[in-house]
């Protein structure tokens, strides 16, 4: 398990190395940018620690590495059959380019962007290319014909020419041999481990993914003759290749705050020299514009807002013990929810309360109730929502959550939230980390007690509770959006 001091570590080693070698190789390397100390994030790093590497780790080493060169073969086969799907007006020059991120079918048809929350209407639609990346491999012609969208845009299907694919790859080969050399000079095991964990993802098609869409996105700020470029700043390696992009072809690059952030997170403030930071940051709230004046130059970092600041409703009061269900993106992570709740409502029979399970737009709804509808079945009081997220709050009254974001829309509508703790993680990775006191819970024991006991729960600690999440998003500052844009 990874601790403090081996997370420290890790990200002092990232840093360092691109520091030293900024390629476009080392840049879309996924191993490199260790965006928080979330459980699923920190997984990429369970092998690296100081214990001598024996022939096991070697064996899984070089299995995993034959398994990634195959893919990267046989990717050959997606270059040759399939395309990017492009919508662009012929006439279209000089405008903008804002990439975000396809992870919803339905939200795409409706033309609904829960990265930029609506912020990117602001921009006329005749004067940007959306770029999207294709989360969900969705981008056939008929498809998009059937979304009957106006807008200009890019469904970047991870396609290039073979003849830049082979450079890609042998500029990764050449990298490859370069952190092989470190390893063999360094008698630390711990970074042996690292090095070897670098040299590993460099074959991962999530590396080779990021330096196509590099040369995707160059392709179209020459060919258009590109102003400036809009992207959601989160830490991942294809925003700082971006961030290069607007450097080389000296346009603006602005970086929108999409993601909460807590004392964890590590790639999202990663300053590697001018050349790979945007124009301005964007922060969506007071919150995440404190924290980032702290790491950048204060006069790059503006006070933006979101729409997803909502001042508080005036409704009936809610007089029930009913909960709202919040995971993340993460399946994972849904069904332990929805297994907590299982729990809870098989220990205690009588319980007066409904959990409202909202999955993330990035989860297949159908899919996820096929998964689990055995108990689903078995258990009526559970239910997976098909309602908007503001309905869903005012039919409770508390909100379950784990890592999700969402969380702070509902305390702003005066929901008391109640944090799953897991245990087995020693990192915060909590939106509302600076919410104190709070409810934590780490079973379904817990959860009971917490459900049991809501006449507690009086509207001085609940209005506490709204003014703190009120300062985590700001509303738009519709002044600075057009003078920006």
């Amino acid at each position: 398990m990874i601790r403090n001091k081996e997370f420290t570590r890790l990200c002092n080693l990232s840093k360092n190395f691109l520091k030293k070698r900024p390629t476009l190789s080392n840049l879309g390397n996924p191993f490199l940018f260790i965006v928080s100390a979330h459980p699923f994030i920190l997984s990429r790093y369970k092998s690296i620690d100081s214990k001598k590497i024996n022939f096991i780790f070697y064996f899984k080493y070089i299995v995993q590495l034959i398994v990634n060169l195959i893919k990267i073969k046989l990717f050959i086969i997606k270059l040759i059959f399939t395309t990017n799907y492009l919508s662009i007006n012929k006439n279209f020059k000089k405008g903008s380019i804002t990439v975000s991120h396809l992870i919803n079918s339905e939200n795409f048809k409706k033309n609904i962007d829960i990265q930029f929350g609506g912020i990117e209407k602001e921009i006329e639609k005749n004067k940007t290319i959306f770029f999207y990346l294709n989360h969900i491999n969705i981008g056939n012609k008929s498809w998009i014909d059937s979304t009957k969208t106006k807008k200009n845009f890019i469904i970047n299907n991870n396609c290039i020419e073979l003849s830049t694919y082979k450079k890609i790859i042998r500029n990764i080969i050449r990298e490859f041999y370069l952190l092989l050399k470190k390893v063999k000079k360094t008698n630390n095991n711990f970074e042996k481990k690292f090095y070897l964990g670098c040299a590993e993802y460099l074959f991962s098609l999530s590396t080779i993914k990021n330096i196509i869409l590099f040369y995707n996105l160059e392709k179209l700020i020459i060919k258009k003759k590109i102003t400036y470029i809009v992207i959601t700043l989160e830490g991942h390696p294809y925003e700082h290749l971006i961030f290069l992009l607007g450097r080389i072809h000296k346009i603006k690059v602005f970086a929108y705050q999409t993601t909460y952030i807590t004392k964890n997170h590590f790639s999202i403030f990663l300053n590697l020299g001018k050349n790979f930071l945007p124009t301005k940051f964007l922060a969506n709230g007071k919150i995440g514009y404190d924290i980032l004046r702290t790491k950048f130059d204060t006069r790059k970092v503006v006070l933006l807002g979101s729409n997803k600041y909502k001042k508080k409703l005036s409704i009936k009061k809610i007089d029930n013990s009913n909960c709202l269900v919040i995971p993340t993106g993460l399946e994972s992570e849904s069904m332990e929810l929805l297994k907590l709740c299982y729990e809870c409502l098989k220990k205690e029979k009588d319980l007066n309360c409904k959990f409202i399970l909202r999955l993330h737009p990035q989860i297949d709804r159908f899919n996820f109730i096929k998964k689990n509808q055995t108990l689903l079945k078995n258990e009526k009081r559970i239910e997976i929502s098909n309602s908007k997220l503001i309905d869903d709050i005012h039919s409770c009254k508390f909100a379950l959550y784990g890592a999700s974001s969402v969380v702070v829309e509902a305390v702003q509508q005066g929901l008391i939230p109640i944090h799953f703790y897991d245990k087995r993680n020693n990192f915060e990775y909590d939106p509302l980390w600076q919410l104190k006191p709070k409810v934590i819970i780490k079973n379904s024991n817990e959860l009971i007690k917490i459900l049991k006991r809501k006449a507690s729960y009086n509207q001085k600690i609940i209005l506490k509770y709204t003014n703190f999440a009120n300062n985590f998003y700001k509303p738009v500052n519709y002044k600075k959006l057009r003078e920006i844009f």
